[in-house]
């Protein structure tokens, strides 16, 4: 895609249905709908059974997709090694690799 923000997975889930949606209205004839927010996550491992779940888009700007009282993206906990070691494998694998993404929406282009 060439954005300028992490190589990661969850920007690659992130971006994968914006690329679709446009690829669709540039066949159909039409502008692009959908924009990319530059969604990136890194898993920050501070210690053994802690992780930092950073989660930001372009410049920095945080964008958390849990929320604050279940995740703090500005902080270590277990629940997010958890997340990242039990949880995140089989959704990648089993879902969203094989096409099978429900949570990922385009942001859409607003026109003034």
């Amino acid at each position: 895609m060439n954005a300028p923000n992490a190589k990661t997975m969850a920007a690659a889930r992130i971006q994968a249905p914006v690329v679709a949606e446009n690829i669709i209205a540039d066949i159909r004839g039409s502008s692009p709908v959908a924009h990319y927010n530059g969604y990136g996550s890194c898993p920050l491992t501070v210690e053994r059974g802690k992780i930092v779940l950073a989660e930001f888009g372009y410049g920095g700007v945080l964008l958390p997709s849990f929320p604050k009282a279940l995740i703090d993206g500005t902080k270590p906990s277990r629940a997010a090694w958890f997340l990242k070691e039990k949880i995140l494998p089989p959704i990648y694998w089993k879902g969203m690799l094989k096409g099978r993404e429900w949570l990922a929406k385009p942001e859409h282009i607003i026109v003034k």
